[in-house]
């Protein structure tokens, strides 16, 4: 009986998948060239959530026993510290002013988009919330800074075809610079 609960949900969200992909595959639109079409996206993200129900879907099915696998909780809840140091555990630490710094961050990348464009904020935006989240090494978070915001852009642009800001002169000539170097049109 465990195994049907368990199973419940994911037969659902298949099911639901299935209609919405067979809606997508109906969406009535004008092809534009060789331009993936409205339908192509919601399609794939409903692949992949099949994909992803038929996988646990199966594992349930496979499991050797009725009995409910075990939760994060309860493995961390078994290691190995005596019972008495385990009741004395400091509750975990809190860092407002890290949240709000994450959430003024958040604010000002979105405020210089349009003016600093996407490239150039989405670096300083990975690297100031890097950075606030007190990660210390410059040339990690640098490499990661360059290298998100590249392939955000590469996605967004050329994959999605999804138009981002550029930014103003002088930000947009780097935004330019960087479309004509990755083919984007």
């Amino acid at each position: 009986m465990s195994r049907l609960r368990a199973l419940l949900p994911y037969g659902l969200v298949l099911a639901a998948a299935a209609v919405l992909y067979f809606t997508a595959s109906h969406f009535a639109y004008t092809p534009r060239g060789d331009r993936p079409g409205p339908d192509v996206w919601p399609r794939a993200i409903l692949i992949l959530l099949a994909v992803a129900c038929i996988v646990r879907i199966v594992s349930v099915l496979r499991r050797t026993s009725d009995r409910e696998p075990e939760s994060l909780q309860d493995v961390i809840a078994a290691d190995a510290r005596p019972a008495d140091e385990r009741d004395e555990a400091a509750p975990p630490r809190q860092y407002p002013l890290l949240l709000a710094t994450g959430i003024a961050l958040t604010i000002g990348y979105v405020a210089l988009l349009g003016t600093l464009g996407f490239f150039i904020d989405t670096v300083l935006y990975i690297a100031a919330l890097t950075r606030a989240g007190r990660y210390r090494r410059w040339s990690v978070i640098t490499a990661v800074s360059f290298g998100g915001a590249l392939v955000f852009m590469f996605i967004f642009m050329k994959v999605v075809y999804l138009s981002l800001p550029i930014g103003r002169p002088p930000f947009a000539s780097v935004s330019l610079l960087l479309m004509q170097w990755m083919g984007i049109r």
